[in-house]
């Protein structure tokens, strides 16, 4: 089991400091200036672990750790202040009905009435002048009513007539508006395609719809559906779901997979280390294997939209791909941080993203819970051993994220923990056959990718009809979700100080304590 302290985790301070500084300046809302709550937050922080320290834990810290810590906690609070996205929304025209000219910035899909996507405003018609008036770009959410328009495409440059809402400054608005930038949403009843906007973006989404046309070539209902979720799961499209279909992965607590994220990313990346590692025999393999590896993520980040929950993953696992390429030691809890730090330093607000928590939040169960548990007992038979292992990982995860799900959506899903060993057996066959399928056209590897995935549907589909499978109108407030990692923390700390570790994370070993524990790495 790996050990964690700190002198193979350094970068597990830093990045908690870093995200106590976004979060102290990102928090207000007008109720206190941007700069008093990061100073207030500051000198209580600091007094308190000072009072600790010098009266009670001696090895908490030290005054250069200290200094350390402050470095990065402002760090964190400059980088929010500098990239702050919090457009003021469109209150002098909400309400109104208006004809805008944009630009659809997303992937349209179809739910009930609307075709819902991200689009751009850039001027609209005065309604008494009939002039063009130029707004400054404002990122809307576009709802096309579908009985009035042909199907959009991203890229599209459209002329639009709806009533336009200005974005609230409270709740999910507010989420959406610091995070993404969303100004308003707007209802249209009236949607033209004027043009198409061909830039890279816009032509790789075109080559994501040509390859998603490829997988979906049956008229079969069942067909359809496997269709559907094979494109979901390699590319990242989710526009042919059926809604019962979604609403069955939801409530079995599996939606994530509808979501290109780490899990799908970590897939590709095993599938290419075991397809190439034969390149490691060769002389300077190990780096060859590193770039092609490295190279394939970044494409597959491309192809699949280039979201944020990927472009997380691909991060991380090119970290630890870059581990492997020099030959180093790798603690994954470190590699995490560092993923963290980076993406941090790139966008504060990536930590507002739920898909950014529940991500991290699911590596660390799997990191720090899975082989202290393991240890407790794993099978002695192989194939119980392999589905216990599969069966774990998804404890682990869960038990990492279930405070967020509670906290966020208000249920608590039960069918993952049964579901845990059929996902990890399906999902790798679902992303690497419809991968392969786009690069080969074998009719036999369509066949068996799509019988696969239809039994997937099926299996959650039965258990998704019954109503044991989740626990829902769980109202958990914010304080209630820490004092739950508060208690899973104190859990990972405890094994980690008791599985036969020769130094605890809040030790202070002498010198040649650490050279020696460095050395038998």
């Amino acid at each position: 089991m790996a050990r964690f302290n700190r002198y193979n985790t350094p970068l597990l301070e830093p990045v908690v400091a870093w995200c106590i500084g976004i979060v102290a300046y990102a928090l207000p809302d007008g109720s206190l200036t941007p700069y008093l709550l990061p100073v207030l937050v500051f000198t209580a922080g600091m007094g308190i672990l000072i009072l600790l320290w010098r009266l009670f834990f001696r090895r908490l810290t030290s005054w250069p750790r200290m200094a350390v810590w402050s470095l990065f906690f402002w760090g964190g609070c400059l980088t929010a202040a500098l990239q702050r996205t919090d457009p003021a929304p469109i209150l002098h025209h909400h309400s109104e009905r208006l004809t805008f000219l944009g630009r659809v910035e997303s992937i349209p899909y179809t739910q009930g009435r609307w075709t819902r996507c991200m689009a751009t405003a850039f001027c609209y018609e005065d309604s008494v002048s009939r002039d063009w008036i130029s707004l400054p770009e404002q990122t809307i959410r576009l709802y096309a009513d579908t009985a009035t328009h042909t199907a959009l495409r991203i890229g599209d440059v459209i002329r639009f007539r709806g009533r336009i809402y200005a974005a609230d400054s409270s709740g999910y608005d507010l989420y959406m508006r610091r995070t993404r930038g969303i100004t308003a949403r707007c209802f249209a009843w009236r949607v033209e395609r004027i043009g198409t906007d061909t830039t890279l973006t816009t032509r790789i989404e075109q080559l994501r719809a040509r390859l998603g046309a490829q997988l979906q070539t049956d008229t079969t209902h069942s067909a359809t559906a496997a269709a559907s979720i094979m494109q979901a799961l390699a590319i990242g499209n989710q526009s042919y779901i059926d809604p019962n279909l979604r609403e069955s992965y939801s409530r079995t607590g599996v939606a994530h997979l509808l979501s290109v994220s780490g899990l799908h990313v970590g897939i590709v990346f095993l599938i290419l280390n075991l397809l190439f590692g034969w390149m490691r025999l060769l002389r300077r393999g190990y780096i060859a294997l590193g770039i092609l590896v490295i190279g394939c993520l970044v494409g597959y980040a491309a192809l699949t939209g280039l979201s944020p929950s990927v472009i997380r993953a691909v991060v991380m696992f090119s970290l630890l791909q870059i581990g492997l390429m020099l030959s180093r030691y790798t603690n994954n809890l470190n590699t995490l941080c560092a993923a963290a730090l980076l993406l941090l330093v790139w966008n504060p607000y990536n930590l507002y993203h739920i898909g950014f928590q529940l991500s991290f939040a699911a590596m660390v169960g799997i990191i720090t819970l899975y082989q202290p548990i393991a240890r407790c007992w794993m099978p002695q038979q192989r194939i119980l051993r392999w589905l216990w292992s599969l069966t774990l990982v998804g404890i682990t995860a869960q038990i990492g994220t279930f405070p967020l799900v509670m906290y966020h959506f208000g249920q608590l899903q039960l069918a993952g923990l049964l579901l845990n060993p059929v996902i990890w057996f399906t999902v790798p066959v679902i992303i690497g056959g419809s991968l392969l399928y786009l690069v080969s056209h074998w009719a036999w590897v369509m066949e068996v990718t799509r019988t696969v995935t239809e039994w997937q549907n099926s299996v959650i589909q039965w258990m998704g009809s019954h109503s044991w499978v989740a626990v829902t109108e769980i109202n958990l407030p914010a304080w209630g979700c820490a004092a739950l990692y508060s208690v899973i923390l104190g859990v990972i700390i405890w094994i980690n100080r008791h599985q036969g570790r020769p130094m605890s994370y809040l030790s202070d070993a002498s010198e040649e304590e650490a050279a020696a524990f460095r050395a038998a790495k």
